[in-house]
């Protein structure tokens, strides 16, 4: 799920004080088995990717921009290998989240402007196809059970934000009402009865769920609103929440877990050590996944590891070396199918990008 344009701009309604928060206090589990390994892509021009969704073992998406943000950038996996696929005309330059229900059911959404009307894409197996969207900018897009594509998305000057669906040919509005100014940017349909979205409002927690016939806000526990991120939804009593509580002094990102009747809040190690007026972009907080086993992977995106959450303890996994000067940000987690397998995408350096893998 992942981040770009309206979500970049978005800014906390708090200054932010961050302080290193580290990893003091925190008991750690012991590493799960396997290791986060790196492929690196050459040949193309400024690259970025924002989102990623794998289906199975042997397909996965990511899809993001290149050549300075003009041009939008797909890429997939088959046969062992990343490579490059070709955008119908029109396709937004700004790609910005990709989700799918089997090889033969993907969806990804984009931001752009001037000619590039077309702000979502499908792929039914053999091409992708460019269809139209009715707002400026979708946020994310997400597959439910039965094969059918949901998005969130707004206008450019903040207001319509609103819920998809794909019915008849077309993206239809699902009736969430929502106070002038609120933003949404996280979204995870897992059945047409099931369905959970994410963002930022000016009264109570950004968290939504439609039971398939009414839209209900949720209560976070805490003293201060949560600014939801991120959602992952295994089950119905089974669906974590990657969250900023917004308090004045900016405590850092916080993990919720739904169990069906209660959440429950656990606070993040947090990697942050400077102060921060405006989250410029909120992939700066990264993104969570499961790990098929119960637990939570997180990338912050600030730090040389991979952070495992088993449901009571926290591991930090070693990120793949490089010699890019730095470590990349991570702007999305994928799970491969059902398995425990793990995809990281985000921005390249110069025309090398490197996707990760857990497995």
């Amino acid at each position: 799920m992942r981040t770009l344009l309206g979500r970049r701009t978005a800014a906390l309604a708090v200054t932010a004080a961050v302080t290193a928060a580290g990893l003091t206090g925190t008991a750690l589990a012991d590493a799960p088995s396997g290791a986060w390994t790196a492929t690196e892509i050459t040949g193309l021009t400024a690259p970025a990717l924002y989102g990623v969704t794998a289906p199975d073992r042997g397909h996965a998406w990511a899809v993001g921009t290149q050549s300075s943000s003009s041009a939008p950038l797909i890429l997939s996996y088959r046969h062992g290998a990343w490579a490059p696929q070709a955008a119908p005309a029109g396709t937004a330059p700004q790609l910005v989240d990709v989700a799918s229900r089997g090889p033969s059911n993907v969806w990804a959404v984009g931001q752009g402007g001037g000619d590039a009307t077309a702000k979502s894409l499908h792929w039914n197996g053999r091409a992708w196809k460019a269809v139209a969207y009715p707002r400026q900018l979708p946020m994310a897009v997400s597959v439910d059970s039965r094969g059918k594509a949901w998005s969130i998305g707004s206008n450019t000057d903040g207001s319509g934000a609103a819920v998809f669906r794909r019915t008849g040919g077309t993206w239809t509005d699902e009736g969430l009402s929502l106070a002038s100014g609120t933003l949404l940017d996280a979204l995870a349909a897992r059945t047409p009865e099931d369905v959970w979205a994410g963002g930022m409002t000016s009264s109570g927690d950004g968290l939504w769920h439609y039971d398939g016939t009414a839209w209900t806000q949720m209560d976070i526990p805490g003293d201060w609103p949560h600014w939801v991120l991120q959602v992952v939804a295994l089950s119905p009593e089974d669906v974590w929440f990657y969250t900023i509580p917004q308090d004045p002094l900016f405590s850092g990102p916080t993990l919720v877990h739904w169990d069906g009747a209660a959440f429950t809040v656990t606070k993040t190690p947090s990697p942050y050590e400077q102060v921060r007026a405006y989250a410029q972009d909120v992939g700066f907080l990264g993104d969570i996944a499961s790990d098929g086993r119960g637990g939570v992977w997180l990338q912050d995106s600030r730090t040389a590891y991979y952070r495992h959450f088993d449901g009571t303890t926290w591991t930090s996994v070693p990120r793949p070396a490089n010699d890019l000067g730095g470590w990349p940000q991570v702007y999305d987690l994928a799970q491969v199918g059902r398995t425990a397998s793990v995809w990281g995408v985000g921005p390249g350096a110069g025309d090398r990008l490197l996707i990760d893998r857990f497995r």
